[in-house]
C-alpha cells in the first residue's frame, strides 16, 4: 500500500513536485545543473578558508587529504573546496575532517541541492527506510508526508513499525535531526539516492547551467 499527502498512489514521475524549504534547517540553494562526474552526487556545500586569500590554493591543500574517500566527490576552485556527496551524512563526514585540519575559520555553505537538466528539469528523490517504536509511528508518518513523502510500505513488528517511503532531497534536508527530536534519539533510518524525478516548473532561484 502506498500513501501519500493526498492519498493517492501516484509515481513521482507522474506529477510536478514543489520545492519547498526544509523544516529545521537553513534554507538550501537549488541549482539546475547537469552532473558531468557523478549523477549520483545530488548534494553539496562549498568551503572557504578564511585566513587564505586564494581559495583554489586552500582547496587544492586540502582535496590531498581525502585521497582515500570514495563516498564524496571534490572540487577545488576559486569559489574554495566543494564537497559533494548522496546524503549529508556524507558530507558531514568529510566536514568533520576539514573542520579539525583548518579550525574555526572555515567557512561552509547551506546545503545545495544539484538538480539534472537534461531533456527536462529533474530532481532528485530518495529513499527511506525507518525504524521506530509503534506509539512514534503516527507522528514519524505525518512527518513524512508533511515533507510530500511517499510511503510504500509500513510493517508492525511486536514493539517496533518498519517504514519505507521516498521523498525529493529538497524536503528531506536535517531529516536527520528531525527525526532524533521526533523520537527522543530512539529511532533509525537508512537513506539513499533513488532515482531523478521530471519537475514541472524550475525551483525557486534555480538556474539552467
Amino acid at each position: 500500500m502506498m500513501f501519500t499527502k493526498r492519498d493517492k498512489a501516484t509515481m513521482p514521475d507522474q506529477q510536478p513536485v514543489v520545492v519547498k524549504e526544509p523544516v529545521g534547517v537553513e534554507h538550501p540553494t537549488i541549482a539546475a545543473r547537469s552532473h558531468s562526474n557523478h549523477p549520483e552526487y545530488p548534494l553539496e556545500r562549498v568551503c572557504s578558508y578564511l585566513s587564505e586569500p586564494f581559495q583554489l590554493t586552500f582547496a587544492r591543500n586540502a582535496q590531498q587529504h581525502f585521497s582515500m574517500r570514495e563516498d564524496v566527490e571534490l572540487i577545488a576552485s576559486h569559489r574554495g573546496l566543494t564537497i559533494r556527496g548522496e546524503t549529508e551524512d556524507a558530507i558531514d563526514a568529510a566536514l568533520v575532517l576539514l573542520k579539525d585540519l583548518y579550525g574555526p575559520r572555515i567557512h561552509i555553505s547551506p546545503p545545495t541541492v544539484l538538480y539534472h537538466h537534461g531533456v527536462t528539469l529533474e530532481q532528485p528523490w530518495m529513499g527511506l527506510r525507518i525504524r521506530c517504536a509503534t506509539n512514534q509511528l503516527d507522528a514519524v508518518n505525518a512527518d513524512l508526508l508533511d515533507r510530500d513523502a511517499m510511503i510504500t510500505s509500513c510493517e508492525v513488528e511486536g514493539a517496533h513499525c518498519h517504514v519505507q517511503a521516498c521523498a525529493p532531497l529538497a524536503s528531506l534536508l536535517g531529516y536527520r535531526w528531525a527525526l532524533e527530536k521526533l523520537t527522543d534519539g530512539s529511532a533509525k533510518h537508512a537513506i539513499w539516492l533513488s532515482h531523478y524525478a521530471p519537475m514541472g516548473n524550475l525551483p525557486p532561484e534555480g538556474h539552467a547551467a
